[in-house]
């Protein structure tokens, strides 16, 4: 009966306008439970409504509204978790949907891309020093089901496409989702220009943030948050969205222009022109998320875009690329204009200076980089003295003394001076680092080895097929330079562990590898 039903819903016309339905819907609930004050028991109804789709519809509509439905994942109200997220239910339950209804219990009958063999190394020698040697084993353990929660969507995710035509749409439901929270990000920004900060920050962090992260982390963004950034005794603006800090909002905005990038290549000219309106947005976000980590980052894709175009690699195709990071430089040589624009707008007066804030990289002794030299400094001696690493989640240990003895919950909740936040939310403020200390040496190795294995990949691709003008082509060009991108900017910080920053990653990285692989597939039927 379930597979008659399934049968007849996949031949439905109006199965994609349920989809945005359902979409319009999530917008609408979590804007009334975040500004109108409707009731939190909204998201069991949400969920609910997405499972019985998931259940009762073709596994990759229930992808695509997935995909659509990220911004608009909030915290399950609950007294036992509460900062369990939407997402982590709904990921779960479309892949037990799927292993059921495609019957993959068996782990040789799932495909793979080349790179997931050191992503199965990675999560499990984190997992043995977690079960062997860490001292927070429960936290330890939470870290890697959160991993292996995230992956999951990515398994579907590359199982499930067949065709052509299900990429392309798909990456078109990909912008649209990312859209969303850029989009939310302006109305954010639009916020702080309406209202006295002080009452502006009290107020999403006790609505917005608790809808979304749950009271605890609700409770440290009333008293510290990366929302405004402080220099020269004054505070600069910064666009966060519905992200929990502007770092994980930057990688947003990243990823969106370099997919959004990829797509004017195989839309219609009168569709191009909003998507160039729609990236030049994205860069303008970029730089009032006031991130420097994702700025300096922004060197390494732009250079190789620009080695390319000077010797003529494919050079039709890295001048399209150059054009967003063209758009981001005028926009900072801009930036003084736009400073004087929104101080016009202003209610609550606040300085912005996004070129003095770039200058700031360079300043040393500048407060944030001077603290985060520091923090450099005690985990490079910390993974010195403990090379085999610490287990996965339970980096805290590095730098509080005595800990080992220590209640997790005690040593978690203890603010740290230099950050102004509890010990549970301090990084190395370097993804290498922290790495190296969670799983040691052989984590690290592995870690490389996936990076490595996608590089060499989807490089290989690409020089084969130099001369192609394909949108599939172009949009593993993007991945490639989003990799790169992502890899620059995480020598300062640990952002890709964003949960949605990192179902965002697995997503882009999970077409380009699907398209690799089927490449000549596509052709033959083309």
């Amino acid at each position: 009966m379930t597979k008659d039903l399934i049968e007849k819903l996949k031949n439905l016309p109006k199965l994609r306008l349920l989809i945005i339905l359902f979409t319009v819907w999530q917008y609408v609930s979590v804007l009334g439970m975040a500004v109108l004050g409707w009731s939190n028991s909204l998201v069991w109804l949400n969920t609910g409504l997405l499972l019985a789709f998931l259940v009762l519809c073709p596994v990759y509509e229930s992808l695509l509204l997935l995909i659509l439905s990220i911004p608009f994942s909030v915290v399950l109200p609950n007294t036992r978790f509460n900062s369990l997220p939407m997402w982590r239910v709904l990921f779960l339950g479309l892949f037990a949907v799927w292993l059921v209804r495609d019957k993959k219990f068996r782990i040789k009958n799932i495909n793979f891309l080349p790179w997931d063999k050191y992503l199965a190394w990675f999560v499990g020698i984190g997992l043995a020093l977690v079960l062997l040697a860490a001292p927070f084993k429960a936290e330890g353990l939470r870290q890697v089901f959160f991993l292996l929660n995230v992956y999951a969507l990515y398994v579907v995710l590359i199982n499930t496409l067949k065709s052509k035509q299900q990429i392309f749409e798909l990456i078109r439901y990909v912008i649209w989702s990312l859209a969303i929270i850029i989009t939310l990000g302006f109305a954010q920004l639009i916020g702080t220009f309406l209202t006295n900060l002080d009452v502006f920050w009290v107020y999403w962090a006790s609505n917005i943030t608790k809808l979304y992260y749950g009271t605890d982390f609700a409770n440290v963004a009333l008293y510290s948050n990366s929302w405004f950034s402080y220099s020269g005794g004054g505070r600069e603006l910064r666009m966060f969205s519905i992200m929990p800090d502007s770092q994980s909002f930057s990688y947003i905005c990243l990823i969106a222009l370099c997919m959004g990038t990829a797509l004017t290549r195989s839309v219609f000219k009168h569709i191009r022109k909003w998507l160039w309106s729609g990236i030049r947005f994205a860069g303008l976000a970029l730089i009032l998320s006031g991130t420097r980590a994702v700025w300096v980052g922004m060197a390494a894709p732009f250079l190789a875009a620009a080695a390319a175009f000077r010797k003529n690699f494919q050079k039709h195709l890295a001048e399209k690329f150059l054009w967003p990071f063209i758009i981001i430089f005028v926009l900072f040589a801009a930036s003084p204009l736009i400073n004087q624009g929104l101080s016009l707008l202003q209610v609550s007066k606040f300085k912005e200076n996004f070129l003095s804030r770039a200058e700031s990289i360079y300043n040393l002794q500048e407060t944030s980089n001077h603290g985060r030299i520091l923090m450099w400094e005690d985990s490079a001696l910390y993974a010195l003295r403990h090379p085999l690493g610490i287990g996965l989640g339970n980096f805290l240990v590095s730098f509080s003394p005595g800990s080992r003895a220590k209640n997790y919950n005690d040593l978690a909740n203890q603010i740290d001076t230099r950050y102004n936040l509890p010990a549970k939310d301090v990084s190395a403020h370097s993804l290498y680092l922290q790495i190296l200390i969670e799983t040691g040496v052989f984590g690290f190795i592995a870690f490389a080895l996936f990076w490595w294995s996608v590089i060499r990949y989807l490089w290989r691709f690409i020089r084969y097929h130099k001369d192609k003008q394909d949108f599939l082509v172009y949009f593993v060009v993007q991945a490639l330079l989003m990799v790169l991108w992502i890899l620059a900017a995480a020598v300062f910080d640990i952002t890709i562990f964003n949960d949605k920053v990192l179902m965002y990653f697995l997503i882009n990285i999970g077409v380009a590898g699907v398209i690799v692989s089927r490449y000549q597939e596509y052709e033959e039927h083309s």
